[in-house]
Formats: structure tokens, sequence, C-alpha cells
């Protein structure tokens, strides 16, 4: 198949305007989603207490449900002390809620001229907050927890189940202002 370059004005207008359209309509799909979330009841009653533990290894995923058509699949994410995700844009929608313990989630600015992600703030997540991000290189984050006690998340992504592991993190390159 080939490929025809975007030289035109008129493709390039076309291409902006569906970029736009599609960030218009996640936009709308995770306010509604968000309003869901909070309106969902307490989570954490669904996950059995065997499952809480987590793995000393890496944060552990457990699915909750996957749509039988592909469209979603919803994850509670159990994280350790210490344990934290890499730094990742998404490329799929997401919105996550803290059901227990407290995440730590840095993000990340992309440089488009160095082709890297540069630590620009934190934020502590609390129990009931909920967080949710479009497909892209507009938010980039670091999540994990920091804190002394199992932290318990219920994640919601906008692919199917067998595209949990390869289909949502966009890895990226990073650097904290920092370090250098």
């Amino acid at each position: 198949m080939s490929s025809i370059q975007l030289a035109g004005g008129g493709l390039q207008s076309l291409c902006a305007s569906v970029q736009s359209a599609q960030l218009n309509a996640a936009r709308a799909l995770l306010r509604d989603l968000a309003a869901s979330v909070a309106s969902a009841g307490d989570m954490l009653q669904n996950l059995p207490a065997e499952l809480r533990a987590g793995r000393a290894e890496s944060y552990t995923r457990h699915i909750a449900y996957a749509d039988p058509h592909g469209a979603f699949t919803m994850a509670y994410l159990i994280w350790r002390p210490g344990q934290f995700s890499p730094v990742h844009a998404h490329k799929t929608w997401c919105t996550y809620q803290v059901l227990q313990g407290e995440l730590t989630e840095t993000h990340y600015r992309w440089d488009q001229e160095s082709a890297v992600a540069q630590a620009c703030g934190t934020v502590t997540r609390r129990p009931g907050d909920i967080v949710t991000a479009t497909q892209g290189l507009r938010q980039i984050h670091r999540l994990g927890n920091a804190g002394p006690d199992i932290a318990v998340s219920l994640h919601i992504y906008g692919v199917a189940r067998d595209d949990l592991c390869t289909g949502v993190n966009h890895l990226v390159d990073s650097v904290n202002p920092s370090t250098g």
C-alpha cells in the first residue's frame, strides 16, 4: 500500500479536523465516564481480599471486566510500596480511580525538539480521586506508590482485553529536570 505525503493544504486541513473531532469526542466520553465512576459506589468491594496483596516484582493487574466486543477493559491495579509504572503516554483513552492508599503521579511535558518527556510536576492521588487522559502525548505521566502501604486503583481503558498489555501505554524517554 502506498502512502501520499500531506503536501496539499486540503489534506492537512482535513487531518487537523479529524484530530480535533477525535479529541473532542474523547473528552466528552471521559467527562461522562468520570461522572459514572464517581457515582458507581465502592468498587473495592468487588476485588477479593486475596487479590489485594500484589506481587513483589511489579504492580499487578486483575481484569475486572472486558467488554465482549472489545470496546473497553476494566482492571484493578495493585501497587506495593515502591512500585511505579514507566513514564508513558497513552495509545487510547483511559480513566482511573484510587480506591485504597495513595498514588504519586508525576506529570511530564513532551519536548518535540529533543523527543524527550520532561518532568513538570507531581500530584498525590488519594482514595476517591478520579483521573482521565486522552490518547497521545498531551498527558504523559508516571504513576506509582511512594507510600508505606499497598495502594489499589481501578483503571478503564479503551482497548480489548487481549490488547491491555500492548495497546495502552506509549512508553517515552524522559528526563528529570533535577538530574538532567
